[in-house]
């Protein structure tokens, strides 16, 4: 835990956060940046896994329609309880812990799942597991944000988001292998999330947020940290120039006491809307299909089910979906890319929808792979660089965690309309749902603090 913190001054942070923003790249050690690697390839991996054996799960424990949502629900609940309780703790006591906290949360969990054995106990496990994910999820978005250069944030975080990208590509084909190793495959699958054990070991590389301890009135901790970064690049070859301190474009002192409530006053409220809601909307999409993708393409695919099989060659196409922001996201507005993404992920899942055959299935699952990692890549900088660092983890953590409700909903939503219309129809209101999501944070959401600086010639934001 953090020491007590003293009253932090505005001097102090913004000397800090100039130092770290005039870095040519990251000062961390490698170690700690594969902290973040493999936080993001596991995290990402539970979230395909559990789609993938829900099949499985179903005949294990003979579900009903309903049923088969439970384990999705809970889980979902959870992300948003772990995103909201470890990101507002992040902010108290520090990234670093929390972050820990949460990976041993996450294996644990795993090897739960894979022992349930009915549908409650499986719930449950689910829920804990979904807790570990959430703010897994949340806290990797804060603390590379921090970390980074200000003019690097975003491609930093994207490199990792590749990690998930992986993580999603890899799971159908493990899935695969281990369900044809019997009825009880699906256990090893979930189970297999006890691996994420291996970012806590790497955590011992991990300082805490340079950033977080200026804020928290540490400077001398800051100070110190700061100084290790600056040794270690310029023992590497770097040339540092002199810190351009600015003024706080935010319009909030990062000395002032900050509350949750706060989020929901001027000048935050709305832009908290805003991004809540384009998560809402993206996660019913997101867990809708990610979670009944092989569940529909068997629908459709009478002859012979072969769900898994689409899915997991759609799936190939995450890791591509993941790097292509690399070449975007410094070159135009982050609302305008996640509003076009969005637009592609429907255009996706309308190819599922009226896929004729094995050709436009695949097509389909890998147009939708293709966006899906922009979409919450870019939508995890676009979210955590429009706060600053005083509300970044509690922000992330709320917007994120609320619109999981969406993907709460989503199952209700994916089995109704598949008893109503069929699997094409499930497919279409997905479709029409990420319209919405798209033409919202294209048109309302803010204009990005990192474009404007840019814009003005005085750097991002800290």
């Amino acid at each position: 835990m953090s020491e007590r913190a003293e009253a932090p001054s505005d001097a102090a942070v913004a000397r800090i956060n100039a130092r770290i923003d005039r870095l040519p790249r990251w000062g961390i050690a490698a170690g700690a940046k594969w902290v973040f690697v493999t936080a993001y390839f596991f995290a990402f991996y539970d979230i395909i896994a559990i789609g993938a054996v829900l099949p499985d799960v179903t005949r294990a424990f003979h579900l009903t329609g309903s049923q088969q949502a439970l384990p999705l629900t809970t889980s979902l609940f959870g992300y948003i309880v772990g995103a909201m309780i470890f990101g507002r703790l992040a902010d108290h006591y520090g990234r670093r812990p929390l972050m820990a906290a949460t990976m041993a949360l996450l294996a644990v969990s795993s090897v739960l799942c894979g022992l349930a054995w009915d549908l409650s106990s499986l719930s449950l496990f689910r829920f804990l597991t979904g807790m570990g994910i959430g703010a897994q999820i949340a806290l990797s978005a804060t603390m590379i944000n921090e970390f980074s250069p200000a003019r690097h944030r975003a491609r930093n975080i994207q490199r990792n988001i590749i990690a998930a990208g992986v993580g999603d590509a890899v799971a159908p084909f493990v899935a695969m292998g281990l369900l044809s190793l019997g009825p009880d495959g699906w256990r090893l699958v979930l189970g297999l999330g006890v691996l994420s054990v291996i970012p806590m070991i790497l955590i011992a590389w991990m300082p805490e947020s340079p950033r977080w301890l200026a804020a928290r009135g540490r400077e001398a901790a800051a100070d110190a940290l700061v100084t290790r970064m600056e040794t270690r690049l310029t023992a590497e070859g770097a040339t540092l120039p002199e810190p351009e301190v600015t003024a706080d474009l935010h319009g909030v002192s990062e000395a002032a006491h900050i509350r949750l409530i706060d989020l929901l006053r001027h000048p935050w409220l709305g832009r908290v809307v805003v991004v809540t809601l384009y998560w809402v909307l993206l996660y019913i999409a997101i867990y809708g299909f990610l979670g009944f993708e092989t569940v529909l393409l068997d629908k459709l695919s009478v002859a012979k089910p072969q769900g898994l099989l689409y899915t997991a060659l759609g799936d190939l196409a995450f890791p591509i979906g993941a790097a292509l922001p690399l070449l975007l996201v410094d070159r135009m507005q982050r609302r305008y890319l996640l509003g076009i993404s969005s637009v592609i992920f429907a255009a996706g899942l309308a190819t599922l929808a009226f896929n004729t055959g094995a050709t436009t299935a695949v097509i389909g699952a890998f147009l939708v792979a293709l966006v899906l990692l922009i979409n919450s890549g870019v939508g995890y900088i676009y979210t955590s660089e429009i706060f600053p660092t005083r509300l970044r983890a509690t922000a992330m953590g709320f917007a994120d965690g609320i619109g999981h409700i969406g993907g709460i909903a989503a199952p209700y939503i994916v089995l109704t309309s598949l008893t109503l219309w069929g699997a094409r129809g499930a497919f279409g209101l997905l479709a029409l749902l990420l319209v919405a999501c798209g033409l919202l944070i294209a048109f309302l959401g803010v204009r990005d603090s990192a474009q404007s600086r840019l814009d003005s010639g005085i750097g991002e934001p800290s």
